[in-house]
């Protein structure tokens, strides 16, 4: 990142091109070099090369180490000028990162405002060893100290050297924190000076990507400063605070404790505002609505409202945030009705038949899975729900992950009547459906896929036209007697033995199956610990 914008020094404040170098003698000023010498300190580092030659390395030295502060102004000076003539990239001397370091030790601020300004572009322009050797010689201690100056130009410098080696490595991230900035950086978010806001913010955006740093944020107060950012006018300082809340919000136990309703509000507003910040206030909101009691309240907050043209937003990162901060939404009970009078439905069926955007499918079929309880099911059917999902399932370009969503969706609806009465209209989809999960049954490779095409194959059991549509034109039951086995988990063994319930009596399943069926579930029940499990073979071997 090019950090020439934060530059807090201005050339034509601090060129002296009538200054002389000089020593004190005597209590007099002398010229340190013959006055005829061409290469005197100001000529020698007057002319901005690059790469430095030895001379104006010497003559830098002799200035920097000089302790005269007119020299060492003119050092800092030269080294800002140098720095801003520099390629991206480039090594660099490590004589001159000791004296940029040298004179960022200093106090004088006619000597910090150039001096931090020559160290934040080099350590943007300069290349990872440049970094590495100005962070052995103490570059991040030194920036900390500087946050604490009086000027504000050497803040935002100091800014600027953190928040490029915080975004450069989890490393300098680490040192930051250690070397105390965390209340220095929360307490500028208060300045009154925007590039200082801004900076910290930056700052405290990047030391936020440490799950270790979570804690020690908020002891520093970092709840106050990003709810002074999410209240202001900046969009800038929008932006830090939702991508900080979106970091903290998953590493902390409570995240209902970082924000308030006023700073809720101001979030949730975020989702009309600029393209940048309907993205990042979207993730930061669905992390936050990974708790239930914050479900509630972001929902309460208004969030729907804004959020439902965002399910077509032009931009699939945008419309995929805002997809998954339903599905998270969608999960509290509460807020299932308000989710389907708002319209959702219509717009989450159309997402899943799109499968350009695989990860928005996923997230629209899970939260129509959600939504899938006794009331709002002839909502999703109207919809067209049933046929998407038969079509997504079937369409060999669905990828796993959608194509587990979708089949737990069908597993729910497969119970409901009506849904059974919308399948018997689609027959010969219906059999290739059942082909393909007979064939997942049978790989035995993907177990989660499996548990939801039992589920489906289960509950359109219950109608007889789909039982024989199941039964005629698979193998499936002898695949399903397979899984009658001491070794299959619990919850999967439980949706086998109630799918087998339900087919066990077809007239299409030959008596060697049958009796291969019963042996199994004998077996099962003899080495069996669980009492659900007990009872459904219980229920298999008692006599018809």
């Amino acid at each position: 990142m090019d950090w020439r914008w934060v530059f807090q020094w201005i050339p034509c404040a601090w060129v002296f091109p009538s200054l002389q170098p000089r020593a004190k003698v005597g209590g007099h000023s002398v010229p340190l070099l013959d006055g005829d010498d061409e290469d005197s300190v100001l000529n020698a580092l007057g002319e901005i090369k690059v790469p430095i030659s030895t001379l104006q390395i010497q003559q830098l030295k002799q200035a920097t180490y000089s302790k005269e502060l007119e020299l060492m102004i003119v050092a800092a000076q030269f080294l800002a000028h140098y720095a801003d003539a520099l390629p991206h990239g480039i090594p660099m001397s490590v004589e001159v990162l000791e004296c940029a370091l040298t004179l960022l030790d200093l106090d004088a601020s006619e000597v910090l405002i150039p001096a931090s300004a020559a160290v934040s572009v080099i350590s943007g322009v300069g290349d990872d060893a440049v970094r590495e050797n100005l962070a052995k010689h103490s570059v991040l201690r030194l920036s900390v100290r500087l946050l604490r100056s009086p000027s504000n130009p050497v803040v935002v410098n100091a800014l600027a050297i953190l928040t490029t080696f915080a975004g450069a490595a989890d490393q300098y991230k680490v040192s930051i924190v250690r070397d105390g900035a965390l209340s220095p950086l929360c307490d500028l978010a208060f300045s009154e000076d925007d590039r200082i806001q801004r900076g910290a913010g930056g700052a405290l955006l990047n030391v936020s990507h440490i799950d270790t740093h979570a804690e020690q944020l908020l002891v520093c107060g970092v709840c106050a400063s990003l709810h002074h950012f999410l209240v202001s006018g900046d969009p800038h300082l929008h932006f830090f605070a939702a991508a900080t809340l979106s970091n903290l919000s998953v590493q902390v136990e409570d995240p209902s404790s970082l924000i308030n309703e006023e700073g809720l509000y101001c979030l949730v507003k975020l989702l009309s505002s600029s393209e940048r910040l309907k993205l990042q206030s979207c993730i930061a909101l669905r992390n936050l609505a990974s708790q239930s009691f914050m479900q509630g309240r972001i929902t309460e907050c208004g969030v729907l409202e804004p959020l439902y043209p965002l399910l077509r937003h032009h931009d699939p990162n945008v419309q995929t945030a805002a997809l998954s901060l339903l599905h998270n939404l969608s999960i509290l009970e509460d807020n299932e009705a308000k989710v389907i009078n708002m319209g959702f439905v219509p717009e989450l069926t159309l997402v899943v038949r799109q499968w350009q955007i695989p990860e928005g499918q996923r997230h629209a079929a899970a939260t129509l899975r959600n939504l899938a309880t006794p009331q709002h099911i002839s909502t999703l059917i109207t919809s067209g729900v049933v046929e998407v999902l038969v079509s997504v399932i079937t369409n060999a370009k669905t990828l796993q992950p959608v194509l587990h969503e979708v089949t737990a969706v069908m597993a729910v609806l497969s119970r409901d009547i009506e849904t059974q009465g919308r399948l018997l209209t689609l027959l010969p989809a219906v059999s290739s459906m059942m082909q393909l999960f007979a064939h997942y049954i049978r790989l035995r490779q993907d177990m989660k896929l499996v548990f939801y095409s039992l589920g489906v194959i289960g509950g359109l059991s219950a109608n007889t036209t789909l039982r024989d549509v199941i039964v005629q034109n698979t193998d499936i039951v002898s695949h399903i007697t397979n899984y009658i086995t001491p070794d299959t988990p619990p919850d999967l063994i439980k949706v086998v033995l109630w799918t087998t319930d339900l087919l066990y009596a077809h007239p299409a399943i030959n008596g060697g199956v049958k009796n291969e069926m019963l042996a199994s579930v004998t077996h099962l029940k003899a080495h069996a610990n669980d009492s659900d499990v007990i009872g459904a073979c219980d229920d298999l071997l008692a006599p018809t």
